[in-house]
């Protein structure tokens, strides 16, 4: 379910030109229970290369790329 929630924001920020999602973004408005969900199913989602997660310095933001493998699925 989380990646296809990923591939629909992705989808929607490619209309507007960006190619990157902070997570900040992903976490507006859910409880401490779904954030923390979301965020372990993105860990989920590195590690079998559904998306790329960048941080430049610690406590940076995090952003979020589509991997090849998230654009291409059909969920």
């Amino acid at each position: 379910a989380v990646a296809k929630y990923l591939q629909n924001l992705f989808d929607l920020e490619a209309e507007r030109g960006r190619k990157v999602l902070p997570v900040d973004n992903l976490l507006v408005g859910k409880t401490r229970k779904e954030a923390s969900r979301m965020f372990f199913e993105a860990l989920v989602l590195k590690t079998r290369d559904y998306i790329h997660v960048e941080q430049e310095n610690p406590f940076d933001t995090i952003n979020i790329k589509p991997g090849v493998k998230l654009l291409k699925s059909c969920f």
